[in-house]
């Protein structure tokens, strides 16, 4: 991947450079997310980001368990998805993630979806490089299990700020 697209998350339509909490999954697209011409289904997508948001909660010390644990959980309030390339079943993918924006009771992820190039005529003269295939902004705010909106807990807001930031 070339220095520029590691540099930029998602916002809005549009990728830009950000300072942000981030993080990268790595997995292969695993069969059950994949139509009969072997694609994943657009809604299957995701699953996908659910599974690097929960990868990055884990990697922050607090998992979505700790939400649950205390009759919370962060509903999605608005999404937007753009689909640029195809993800095939077993293709390598990651899935970058990253908080682009944080207050009292919501917060907005943002996450791309990269997977290998495909390879150039004469693969000797040039190195691989990850191609952006799907690019989404989740925005998110916390609620009890009763449907009430709830501040975000401090200690996840703290877990947040400890978090390697991407320049």
């Amino acid at each position: 991947m070339n220095e520029s697209s590691q540099k930029k998350i998602i916002t809005g339509a549009r990728a830009q450079p950000a300072i942000t909490p981030y993080h990268i999954t790595s997995l292969r697209v695993p069969f059950f997310e994949v139509d009969v011409a072997q694609a994943v289904y657009h809604g299957n997508y995701y699953h996908l980001f659910e599974l690097g948001r929960e990868d990055f909660l884990r990697k922050i010390g607090f998992p979505y368990r700790e939400f649950l644990n205390r009759q919370l959980h962060l509903t999605i309030i608005d999404s937007r998805c753009k689909y640029r390339k195809a993800l095939l079943y077993d293709d390598e993918i990651e899935i970058h993630t990253g908080i682009t924006l944080l207050s009292r009771r919501k917060l907005s992820f943002s996450q791309l979806i990269y997977k290998q190039a495909e390879a150039s005529a004469n693969p000797e003269t040039q190195s691989p490089e990850l191609q952006l295939c799907t690019e989404a902004q989740l925005n998110m705010i916390c609620v009890r299990f009763t449907g009430q909106a709830t501040p975000l807990p401090e200690d996840f807001r703290l877990a947040i700020e400890v978090v390697p930031k991407r320049e």
